[in-house]
């Protein structure tokens, strides 16, 4: 009886508790759930790759109003420094106020010790050769052609190879504070081949816009996106629609965005040091990587995240004040440099300048070294060198304004993966980090990074000839890795029409298709043998002949007999004349250059580079170039001699 009464009450503690884990249960169930949604919602936006971002490739950055017939040539270009620049240099070094004393033993702990500052100052105004610097720094041929309204400089470095070495273009992009000059050290060991390679260095440096020698825009701030559409432009200028890029601090975050967007273009990506910053992955694996290393004191010849990121903050202000106030900053610096003014001050100019050179190559030179460890890595001369170029051309403030937007842009740019093959190369003492599964996280073809157990920021100055050899290793890594792999971007094919497109008859009658001619360099001419300018254009078209030859010239002459009847002959009769004259290039049939009966290729020819008064041929010994992609790129008169072309042939070889 007991136990039948006390039944139900059992059940009801039993059902009780039952209800009450229930209840909990649930409630832990729900937060576990919730918990679990807002890590997969982590996780989904740690993976989703925003779209690519729209560009313009005719963007333009000229003044308004937009000049409709803007001069696109490629024009030579040299490097000035004139009297009236330096005198006034001189002036402004010689009459500059005394500089405070420097705390004693300080070293570069303080900013630019200004003792040496002194000696800096001294030897720019008395011993720096400014006219050998010129002819040095001219040494290379330099060209300025117009980008999107900008007039874009560059240096165009071409090897002397063998017809059995492979020329192949390669973009250098320079950083801030650096330019065009700063590569200088490491051309020559581009331009040489190595000796288990069968291919050589065409080299390409560009001054970015509103650095140095290139116009700085006034419509608005240009970041890493325009300016690698510019870069992107004046390959094609120049004739290389595929090519290698490399490129350091700017320039490599330049030359990561030229990969995102133009992947079928970029055929490989050397840069230095690799990073992605703004990479989702980033961030977690940097922590990943630290937490390892506590347990094993390995840093992988890298120092400590606490030592970075202290000296990071401790370096970070520059990037601070050109992200928001450049102008300010170039105008009228006055914070830092004893309120010497960057573009009204070659004492602030070198002063800013020279200090980021010593503490961003050894960030322990700023705590012991009067010098800062400037004289231990670099020539003074060489230093100098790069400042002049800053001041000669007052772009202090424009090379400043990228920073604007920088972080902007790649925060996006930096989570849309690329195929191009990509090459690190970093050194011990830069202060940013990117680990390897971020890069490959970026870079879905990601080789290899080598270490180097010394360096910093700057190794294009400090170790030109380690960083140089780096980059043809790099090269020869990813055209063998794009011999085993057939899913990387392919360039679109081009609808574009080019003399490689025509067949002609040369002198005998046999049919040529000028495909054997690509890659070339060509001269197109219509020839006639009784004409007065027979004589000096078959002499001066041979002496171009000869001495280019070997540079890749070719010269087409096309008899006709439209102009004054002066090429009457028969095929026999003209390539008589023309062994008679000694014509060492290639003669083809006699054809129509106007009229109903025009050749095809003269059809071509005329509406690709239009004449002064309509496009028709005016006289015998009209003449075209042509570059290596077979795209006419310069028409002139009879009235122009041979030997007046060289400075515009310069340009394609």
């Amino acid at each position: 009886m007991s136990t039948n009464t006390k039944l139900p009450e059992r059940k009801t503690k039993i059902g009780s508790w039952i209800e009450q884990k229930l209840g909990q249960d649930s409630k832990a169930f729900c937060i576990i759930l919730i918990l679990g949604l807002i890590i997969a919602w982590c996780l989904y936006k740690l993976n989703e790759i925003p779209p690519k971002p729209e560009i313009d490739l005719q963007e333009w950055w000229g003044p308004y109003p937009m000049d409709m017939q803007t001069d696109e040539s490629i024009r030579p270009f040299s490097v000035e420094f004139s009297d009236m620049t330096v005198n006034d240099l001189r002036e402004r070094l010689l009459h500059r106020r005394p500089f405070a004393p420097p705390i004693d033993k300080s070293g570069f702990k303080y900013g630019l010790n200004s003792d040496f500052m002194t000696t800096v100052l001294d030897f720019w105004q008395n011993k720096y050769n400014f006219e050998e610097r010129e002819r040095y720094i001219n040494k290379y041929n330099h060209y300025i052609t117009n980008i999107q309204g900008l007039d874009i400089h560059y240096v165009h470095v071409k090897p002397k190879a063998d017809s059995d070495v492979e020329v192949i273009p390669l973009l250098l992009i320079h950083s801030w504070p650096t330019s065009f000059r700063y590569f200088y050290e490491m051309i020559p060991t581009l331009i040489a081949m190595k000796p288990e390679q069968n291919f050589v260095f065409e080299i390409i440096v560009p001054s970015l816009p509103g650095f140095g020698y290139s116009k700085a825009t006034t419509r608005d701030i240009m970041g890493p996106i325009a300016i690698s559409v510019v870069l992107r432009n004046l390959m094609h200028r120049i004739g290389h629609e595929r090519y290698y890029v490399h490129g350091e601090d700017l320039g490599q975050s330049i030359g990561s965005v030229m990969a995102t967007l133009f992947p079928e273009e970029v055929l490989g990506l050397h840069i230095t040091p690799p990073i992605a910053i703004y990479n989702q992955w980033t961030p977690l694996y940097v922590f990943w990587d630290e937490f390892k290393a506590l347990f094993t004191f390995r840093w992988d010849d890298r120092m400590s995240l606490v030592t970075r990121l202290t000296l990071y903050f401790e370096e970070f202000g520059y990037y601070l004040l050109q992200s928001t106030k450049s102008d300010t900053v170039g105008e009228i610096y006055s914070m830092y440099t004893e309120s010497i003014a960057l573009t009204d001050s070659p004492a602030g100019l070198a002063a800013y300048i020279l200090e980021k050179f010593s503490t961003w190559t050894n960030y322990n030179y700023n705590r012991k070294a009067e010098d800062g460890g400037l004289l231990n890595k670099y020539h003074l001369t060489h230093l100098l060198d790069n400042i002049m170029i800053y001041w000669t051309t007052n772009s202090i403030t424009t090379s400043m304004r990228p920073h604007f937007v920088y972080t902007v842009e790649m925060v996006g740019l930096d989570r849309i993966p690329t195929k191009v093959p990509t090459w690190g190369l970093k050194f011990k003492n830069v202060l940013v980090y990117t680990p390897e599964q971020a890069l490959q996280s970026k870079f879905i073809n990601y080789l290899r990074t080598n270490h180097v157990a010394d360096g910093g920021h700057f190794p294009a100055m400090e170790l030109p000839q380690l960083l140089a050899n780096d980059i043809h290793d790099a090269v020869a890594a990813f055209r063998e890795f794009r011999k085993h792999n057939d899913d990387l971007p392919e360039p679109p094919k081009s609808n574009k029409p080019t003399v490689y497109d025509f067949t002609v008859n040369d002198i005998n009658g046999n049919e040529v298709s000028l495909k054997k001619y690509r890659g070339k360099v060509l001269i197109i001419v219509n020839v006639a043998s009784q004409c007065g300018y027979t004589d000096t254009h078959y002499t001066q078209l041979n002496e171009l002949y000869e001495k280019y030859q070997d540079k890749g010239l070719r010269i087409l002459a096309f008899p006709c007999n439209q102009f004054g009847g002066q090429e009457p002959g028969t095929l026999k009769e003209i390539l008589q004349f023309t062994q008679k004259k000694n014509v060492q290039f290639d003669i083809f049939e006699k054809v129509d250059v106007n009229g109903e009966n025009t050749h095809p290729l003269w059809e071509f020819l005329k509406k690709s580079q239009a004449g002064t008064i309509g496009n028709f041929i005016k006289w015998n010994f009209s003449k075209f170039i042509i570059d290596r992609n077979g795209i006419p790129v310069e028409r002139f008169g009879p009235n122009v001699d041979p030997i007046d072309l060289e400075p515009y042939l310069e340009k394609y070889f």
